[in-house]
C-alpha cells in the first residue's frame, strides 16, 4: 500500500470550532488522514470527529484511540458506523486498553487482562461491523445485537498499542497498528516481528496491513523553549509503567533510573526542529515499516496555528 501522511488534532486548549479549523486546513494542505485523541481530561472526540466529517470532504478521519472502558463494544461499534456514514465513508477506528487508574478510579470500570479483554472487545467490534450482527458471552464481555441502519464491511478498525503481545494480537484480528510514542528502532526490532506473528496466525502478510505511528512533532521558533516544554512532557510519560517498559526496551532504562530524559531519548521519540527534521523523522519511520506516518503538533506548534501549519506542511514534503 503506498505511504499516507496524517495529522493529529489534539484538542487540549483548543476550541471545538478551532479544532475544525484546523481539519479543514490539514485538508487543504494535503494530508491523508486527520486523527483526534482521547484523553481523560478532554472532550468527547467521537463527537468532535462526527462533527468533522460535515466540514470535511476528502480526508480519512481516525480516532486514535478510544479507551475500551469508555463505551461497551456494542456501543463503541454503533459510535463508529454512525460516524463513518455521516463522512461518506471515510472513519477508522482505533481503539485500545488505555490505563488502569483512569478506568477504574476516574469511571469506575473494572479492568480485565489487557490481551484477553481486547481479544473479546475486538470480536464484539469486528463482527458487528462485517457481519451486522454478534452473539458473544464472554469471560468480559457479552454481546448480542443486530446493526441495521447503514453501514460499510470494510471500515477499518485498528488496534491502538505498543507491546508486543498486543500488536500480536492486532495482526491477528484488526485491520491496522496505531502507535504513539515509539522509537523508529523500537518499531523495527519489537513491534513489527510481533505484528508478523500475529499477521501469520490469521493467514495475512504485511502487504495491505497499515501500521500508523503518531509522533510528537513541532516545526519550532523556539526551540530550546519547545524542547524543555517538551522534555517535562515525556519525564511524566515515563513514570506510566507501560511506557516506561517501552522506553527501557528502546535503550534508555539508565537515563531513567536516573531521573533523566536525554537529548538521545528526546531526538528518538519526538522531532523538534526545522522543516527538513519533520521530512527527515517520516523517512525514517517509514524505514522501520510504518506505511502511515501521523505528526501531532506539539508545544508551539499546538498553540500557534502557523506553526502548525508549517509543520504539516512540512511532513507533506516527503
Amino acid at each position: 500500500m503506498p505511504p499516507t501522511t496524517g495529522v493529529v488534532i489534539h484538542g487540549q486548549d483548543l476550541s471545538a470550532t478551532e479544532m475544525l479549523e484546523r481539519a479543514r486546513i490539514a485538508e487543504k494542505i494535503g494530508v491523508d488522514e486527520v486523527w483526534l485523541v482521547q484523553l481523560p481530561s478532554l472532550r468527547d472526540s467521537a463527537a468532535v470527529l462526527a462533527a468533522t466529517a460535515r466540514v470535511t470532504d476528502r480526508v480519512t478521519l481516525g480516532a486514535g484511540v478510544l479507551p475500551f472502558y469508555t463505551r461497551p463494544p456494542v456501543t463503541m461499534a454503533q459510535t463508529a458506523m454512525t460516524i463513518d456514514e455521516l463522512s461518506g465513508g471515510r472513519f477508522a477506528l482505533g481503539v485500545g486498553t488505555g490505563h488502569r487508574v483512569t478506568a477504574e478510579w476516574m469511571l469506575g470500570v473494572p479492568m480485565g487482562p489487557p490481551v484477553d479483554a481486547m481479544r473479546e472487545y475486538l470480536t464484539v467490534i469486528t463482527s458487528l461491523v462485517r457481519d451486522g450482527e454478534v452473539h458473544l458471552d464472554g469471560a468480559w464481555f457479552k454481546a448480542h445485537a443486530v446493526y441495521v441502519s447503514p453501514r460499510r464491511a470494510a471500515m477499518p478498525v485498528y488496534v491502538g498499542a505498543f507491546g508486543p503481545a498486543l500488536a500480536e494480537l492486532a495482526g491477528e484480528l484488526a485491520d491496522g497498528l496505531v502507535l504513539w510514542m515509539c522509537t523508529a528502532d523500537y518499531v523495527r526490532d519489537v513491534v513489527m516481528p510481533a505484528l508478523l506473528r500475529g499477521l501469520r496466525k490469521s493467514g495475512r502478510s504485511l502487504d495491505g496491513f497499515p501500521v500508523l505511528a503518531m509522533v510528537p512533532g513541532a516545526v519550532a521558533d523556539d526551540l530550546a523553549g519547545d524542547r524543555e516544554h517538551l522534555r517535562r512532557y515525556l519525564a511524566a510519560y515515563a513514570r506510566v509503567p507501560t511506557y516506561r517498559r517501552m522506553y527501557e526496551l528502546s535503550g534508555f532504562g539508565e537515563e531513567l533510573r536516573r531521573g533523566v530524559v536525554s537529548d538521545a531519548m528526546l531526538d528518538g521519540i519526538a522531532v523538534i526542529g526545522g522543516e527538513e527534521d519533520i521530512a527527515a523523522m517520516a523517512d525514517r519511520y517509514r524505514a522501520a515499516g510504518v506505511t502511515q506516518v501521523v505528526v501531532t503538533p506539539m508545544v508551539s506548534a499546538h498553540s500557534e496555528r502557523a506553526l502548525f501549519v508549517r509543520t504539516v506542511e512540512a511532513l507533506m514534503s516527503r
